[in-house]
């Protein structure tokens, strides 16, 4: 069967790779109708021919794309992802959404979290994660204990610097590295590193030296960076519930209060990282469990 993606190109061009050496029962291609007219004319041309529709991006505004799935009455299923709940619920809000094609959907989530976020919006939703690690493992002891985060340029706030600036002036020895964003309008503390961008390799070699991951965020989806600190063997603090990770409200204090527990921690150990955070990751967050868990998902709504 075909099976026709479309959707945000960063997550659907690496999940057809996936799932077309998982799966020889069907053929999934994936058509970037969002930045490409030419592509949606080959998205309503290859419609009569396909079985079913995979939108990696819940959509609740105008789509031409998704009026002709409609028409053509093809099996739509959509999988939402972070951005595109918070634009939902907000135009459940105000009004503005448009909920033919929700309604015409099955709907999978990329976090747990999302179906009760989508409780407005959607009847029903299966928490379905397609998002893996490559490797597992770590047997690096520790120098000292540090932080490793993430910000994205222009949303510093949004991913929890006024947090981390908190805790690197109550913790001055505590060395604290930020990947994504070289610099900041605000005076550094000396203790704080801006890397800027970083390979993939080097992040992982970031990891594997810092004791501690903190995604501090206001909004998020099933970040794959959480998943990659736990198979590194990282204590993780994230504003959200999920296994193995330790749940930190978007508070200095908070933050603080747990850093300073997990340096306990981390020095009873010996300095060494968490080993079972990494058999859970090789258990639950390698590619091999994760695209069996999806794929299984997916078949049981394709054929339903």
């Amino acid at each position: 069967m075909l099976i026709l993606v479309n959707g945000l190109p960063f997550f659907s061009k690496k999940i057809v790779a996936d799932l077309n050496q998982m799966d020889a029962s069907n053929r999934y291609l994936f058509v970037n109708t969002y930045e490409s007219r030419l592509a949606q004319l080959k998205f309503v041309l290859l419609l009569p021919f396909s079985g079913a529709i995979i939108s990696f991006n819940g959509v609740s505004s105008h789509s031409k794309s998704m009026d002709w799935v409609i028409r053509f009455r093809k099996k739509l299923i959509m999988q939402w992802h972070g951005t595109d709940v918070q634009l939902a619920t907000e135009r459940v809000s105000n009004g503005t959404i448009i909920k033919k094609y929700i309604a015409a959907s099955i709907h999978l989530t990329s976090a747990p979290w999302f179906q009760e976020e989508l409780v407005e919006v959607v009847e029903k939703s299966t928490y379905a994660p397609f998002g893996y690690v490559c490797t597992a493992g770590n047997d690096t002891k520790y120098s000292e204990i540090s932080i490793l985060t993430y910000f994205a340029k222009g949303k510093e706030n949004f991913y929890g610097w006024s947090e981390i600036e908190y805790l690197a002036k109550k913790m001055p020895q505590l060395k604290i590295r930020i990947v994504g964003v070289k610099e900041l309008k605000d005076d550094v503390p000396n203790n704080i590193e801006m890397l800027g961008w970083v390979s993939e390799d080097r992040l992982l070699e970031l990891m594997k030296e810092s004791s501690i991951f903190v995604r501090l965020t206001e909004h998020d989806g099933k970040a794959i960076s959480v998943s990659q600190a736990l198979s590194t063997g990282a204590e993780v603090i994230w504003t959200y519930p999920f296994e193995k990770c330790h749940l930190v409200p978007k508070k200095k204090e908070a933050l603080l209060e747990k850093v300073i527990e997990l340096k306990h921690l981390i020095e009873q150990r010996e300095m060494m990282p968490n080993k079972e955070n990494i058999w859970h990751a090789e258990q639950t967050l390698l590619r091999e469990p994760v695209l069996r868990n999806y794929l299984s998902i997916l078949k049981s709504k394709l054929h339903a």
